[in-house]
């Protein structure tokens, strides 16, 4: 297929293929931290059992897939690209527990300095759009981080969509700057760093569940946060004294007290959301919520044969 000088070359490798573990949400690098902000006594804390109805809360994530990969050429230049799908969506939990709201949108991600075009198919009586969304640079991963970003973008849009009328909005994952201020909370289970010093990092292991660390101030992009780790559940007597330790995050702009009075909702009703290994590999720090969220946009995302052979015959099509 060739657009305005670029022309797309079809990769046919699986278009997941040495992507499973790519771009991992995790802990991100700090400036500095200072972790004397709430209390100067260094211990595990217990927020007061709440008394009526349970909170209102949403919890937003977001999956990703590749649909294809491609080479894109422009001259004597070429460099990767994929056309991804992306799905995000919202669990409200009160009384009851549903699905409000779900957004499907696709991208075909290239390298920096080739202008990707927008490609439009026909999928019986369907009609499928990806959108150009250029990368930041021509690594062999940009196109990935491209589609990565546009997902995050997503999710950002739909917490500030959806944060009237509830205590908070967990969104998966670490905070975006898009997020500074209202009731959002990053949600990081997956530790890949630690922001405390050894003697601080020790009260981790020892928190029961419902607990949490005071507050910490983390300085640094995207933007400063106030943090706190709390335990979701416990483990098997196997499994490491971390099991079921989570990170959570909020704008520092919002100031400790505010912040504060998040933190001790989420030590206080997380714990309620934890999954279990029966059903959940990530339990369970994978929360019920999030975990039946993900199932639902998988689906939404549409047959992934169906639209790599659409896409096939679209780039062949305009290449013969």
């Amino acid at each position: 297929m060739a657009t305005a000088g670029v022309r797309l070359r079809i990769d046919p490798w699986a278009a997941d293929y040495d992507g499973a573990q790519g771009l991992l949400d995790g802990d991100e690098a700090a400036a500095a931290v200072d972790a004397g902000v709430e209390t100067a006594a260094w211990q595990a804390l217990r927020p007061a059992a709440r008394n009526g109805p349970p909170p209102a809360l949403h919890f937003v994530d977001g999956v990703r897939r590749i649909d294809c990969r491609f080479v894109a050429e422009a001259g004597d230049r070429s460099s990767p690209g994929l056309f991804g799908s992306f799905a995000v969506g919202v669990a409200h939990s009160a009384a009851t527990a549903r699905i409000t709201h779900d957004v499907v949108c696709r991208v075909a991600a290239g390298a920096m300095g080739i202008d990707v075009p927008a490609l439009e198919l026909r999928i019986g009586r369907a009609t499928v759009r990806y959108e150009p969304e250029p990368a930041a640079d021509d690594t062999p991963d940009a196109p990935l981080r491209a589609l990565q970003n546009a997902m995050r973008r997503a999710e950002a849009e739909v917490a500030q969509a959806h944060a009237a009328g509830v205590e908070a909005v967990f969104v998966d994952g670490p905070l975006a700057a898009a997020l500074p201020r209202g009731p959002f909370v990053g949600y990081v289970k997956r530790l890949l760093r630690s922001y405390l010093d050894p003697g601080r990092q020790a009260l981790l292991e020892k928190l029961q569940a419902g607990e949490r660390t005071p507050l910490f101030l983390v300085r640094g992009a995207p933007l400063d946060r106030l943090s706190w780790y709390q335990r979701i559940g416990s483990g098997r007597a196997i499994d490491t004294e971390m099991h079921g330790v989570v990170r959570c995050e909020c704008a520092a702009v919002l100031g400790v007290p505010a912040v504060r009075a998040l933190a001790d909702l989420a030590a206080r009703e997380l714990p309620r959301f934890g999954s279990d290994s029966l059903r959940d590999a990530r339990a369970p720090q994978n929360l019920f919520p999030i975990g039946a969220l993900e199932t639902h946009l998988r689906r939404r995302l549409g047959d992934p044969l169906l639209l790599r052979r659409a896409l096939e015959a679209q780039i062949a099509a305009g290449s013969a």
